[in-house]
């Protein structure tokens, strides 16, 4: 069975389309986050992965929130679509290593 290979481009309309999307592409991106950053909510390392210094406090929290709870509120939502489409390169590299 052949991977598909995913283009940035794609990924970041999927991101701004879906809701499922942008959540799994937080937690995605959190996942790379060291433990450190994630404890401080954070940039500590300049590693070239994980979430920048504007947005690693919030989105960070945003990661947490929804793990604990499952969820994350339409505000939140909202913030999200417009953030992560950053990292969308970042996804790209996570998708096409699987």
């Amino acid at each position: 069975m052949e991977q598909k290979i995913w283009d940035a481009k794609t990924i970041k309309q999927n991101l701004v389309a879906s809701d499922k999307w942008a959540v799994r592409g937080l937690i995605a991106i959190y996942d790379f986050q060291t433990v450190d950053e994630r404890n401080s909510n954070l940039t500590v390392h300049k590693n070239g992965v994980g979430f920048n210094g504007c947005d690693s406090e919030i989105l960070t929290s945003f990661a947490k929130f929804y793990l604990d709870r499952g969820f994350l509120s339409p505000k939140q939502m909202t913030i999200l679509k417009k953030k992560i489409q950053k990292y969308s390169g970042q996804l790209c590299a996570i998708a096409n290593s699987r």
